[in-house]
């Protein structure tokens, strides 16, 4: 089959960790979209808006690698989907000195 694309097309699938961090309780995630203030996340925990929690993130193709990047984020909004949850996520203090990969790939979708 001929690819007719224009453009080389890379596939992306960040791994992302909630830690909450007043009991150290931590979940995975799957992200449903991701801007520069913050992130969407589907999960099977509720959490509760205005709640504080690290955010694990990692773009190697293996999360157990270690290179995760930690970002503070501030809980939003949540609603209920079906049996599980969409949340969502305000960053604070992305910085490229602290979160390199993750502000480059900000830099490259353009938030």
């Amino acid at each position: 089959m001929e690819n007719r694309r224009r453009y080389r097309r890379e596939s992306i699938s960040p791994h992302l960790k909630v830690v909450i961090p007043d009991s150290n309780q931590s979940f995975g995630t799957f992200i449903t979209n991701i801007s520069g203030g913050g992130v969407e996340v589907y999960a099977d925990h509720r959490l509760e808006p205005g709640q504080e929690v690290n955010l694990c993130i990692s773009f190697d193709s293996d999360p157990k690698t270690g290179n995760d990047e930690v970002i503070i984020g501030n809980v939003r909004w949540v609603k209920l989907f079906g049996s599980r949850f969409l949340i969502g996520i305000a960053f604070k203090d992305v910085n490229p000195n602290d979160h390199p990969v993750l502000s480059g790939f900000l830099d490259f979708v353009g938030t």
